[in-house]
């Protein structure tokens, strides 16, 4: 169906983690290891899920070392065997990322994985998707790993279920479904899972709003009436589409061959909502996350400054915070989150709108619930945004008192200065401290 020349060695690796975890009880990086007992799984389980550390002061890596205090090597080679089957999937994780916190993991239990040279390596250089924001907050990826292993290791008659599409999919609906809260329920991970188990029934795409989008456009084409499983939609999608479209050396693919025909266009921005202030209408820039894509430079220009910036704040003994929609973003291979006064959440007392406006400014300095300054980086985007979005947060807090600056490049002063004088912003106090200045290095 969907299955991809190739990304053989990415299916073959996940059937080893059915065969060797899930339905056995040995490790994936570990093969002669005996670790993915029922014992140990529920013990896992019970640490990562069943006592979740909530709070967003802590990253997901010092978590799992408080959660994991005191464990065995062996769970420790569960979690290890847990971070590479999560980072199988992501084309846009890199390698090196993937293998540092593989054994990031393995040496909290003073494992050693095995040599880079082995076969099941390559399987992580490949990926078959672009994760995004919400896939890369792993603990719901995990979660589902751990409760779908932890419920064929309890049934063991079960084992039958990963063999089978339909049941194996029933089985990760009916465990997301008990899952409390929404937002913890990984169905990207859910995506996954169908997708690297059966390549031949399920599509390669993690995300559910893509899927409804291709069942929104191509619904005229399902004969009688349309499934009420949107996998089976788009079975039946397929199937038609197939005749039209598939290549000689392939089936066609939905993001590869289709895309333009159903995704929407990534120039064209969601309509930001207006919200009425005592100083008038203002327009809230609001970011979509996982569909407008930068150009290499822009992304390239913009992160490092970024990234000097968290780190300079950082190193100050500042708290930081970056824009939402920049979190997952990493240079040199320095993560953001790696940094260890990175907030997780900001602590934010005003109004929804402007909590919303300030989440998405691109760096911001803390020092416990006061912000200390507050960054707009503008390298080769419009200056107008950057303005905008600190104008924003001045006409609806014209009280806020917040130091407030422009990032841009030495040679983009003249634009800055032009922007600044609109009439729009005119009669809004901005502080003198939005106007650029002057670096060593040439970046305002």
């Amino acid at each position: 169906m969907a299955r991809l020349p190739d990304k053989e060695n990415l299916y073959r690796a996940f059937q080893e983690f059915l065969n060797l975890c899930v339905t056995s009880d040995h490790s994936i990086l570990w093969p002669n290891r005996n670790i993915w007992t029922r014992a140990n799984v529920a013990e896992v389980k019970k640490r990562m899920v069943e006592t979740p550390i909530l709070g967003a002061n802590l990253s997901f890596e010092k978590k799992l070392q408080e959660q994991m205090k005191d464990s065995s090597p062996d769970l420790w080679a569960i979690i290890s065997d847990l971070y590479y089957v999560y980072f199988l999937p992501s084309a846009h994780i890199t390698y090196d990322r993937k293998r540092k916190d593989i054994s990031w993991a393995a040496n909290q239990g003073g494992l050693v994985p095995e040599p880079s040279n082995d076969v099941m390596w390559e399987a992580l250089k490949l990926g078959f998707t672009r994760t995004t924001q919400k896939y890369h907050f792993k603990y719901a990826q995990f979660w589902l790993l751990l409760l779908f292993v932890n419920h064929i290791k309890e049934h063991p008659e079960s084992s039958s279920l990963i063999a089978n599409p339909r049941e194996l999919q029933n089985l990760l609906d009916t465990i997301l479904e008990q899952i409390p809260n929404k937002i913890d329920r990984a169905y990207d991970m859910r995506h996954a899972i169908l997708y690297m188990a059966f390549p031949d029934s399920y599509e390669r795409i993690i995300s559910t709003r893509d899927k409804e989008r291709i069942l929104e456009k191509y619904r005229n084409v399902i004969a009688g009436s349309i499934p009420l499983d949107i996998d089976d939609a788009i079975r039946n999608i397929r199937n038609t589409l197939s005749k039209q479209y598939d290549k000689s050396e392939r089936a066609f693919d939905f993001y590869i061959d289709l895309s333009k025909q159903w995704k929407p266009p990534k120039s064209k921005p969601a309509r930001p909502p207006v919200i009425e202030t005592e100083n008038g209408v203002v327009t809230v820039p609001e970011e979509i996350f996982s569909e407008v894509q930068q150009t290499e430079p822009e992304v390239t220009e913009h992160t490092k400054v970024q990234w000097l910036l968290l780190k300079l704040g950082n190193d100050m003994g500042l708290d930081v915070w970056v824009a939402t929609n920049d979190r997952n973003r990493e240079i040199g291979g320095h993560k953001f989150t790696d940094l260890p006064r990175m907030k997780k959440e900001i602590p934010l007392t005003f109004d929804e709108a402007s909590n919303r406006t300030i989440r998405l400014i691109d760096v911001v300095w803390l020092k416990g619930n006061a912000i200390k300054a507050a960054f707009e980086i503008e390298s080769t985007t419009s200056i107008y945004s950057g303005i905008l979005r600190l104008a924003d947060l001045i006409a609806m807090q014209p009280n806020i008192n917040i130091p407030l600056y422009l990032v841009a490049p030495e040679g983009r002063r003249e634009k800055v200065i032009q922007e600044v004088n609109r009439p729009v912003f005119s009669k809004l106090p901005l502080p003198s401290q939005i106007l650029a200045r002057n670096r060593n290095d040439g970046t305002s």
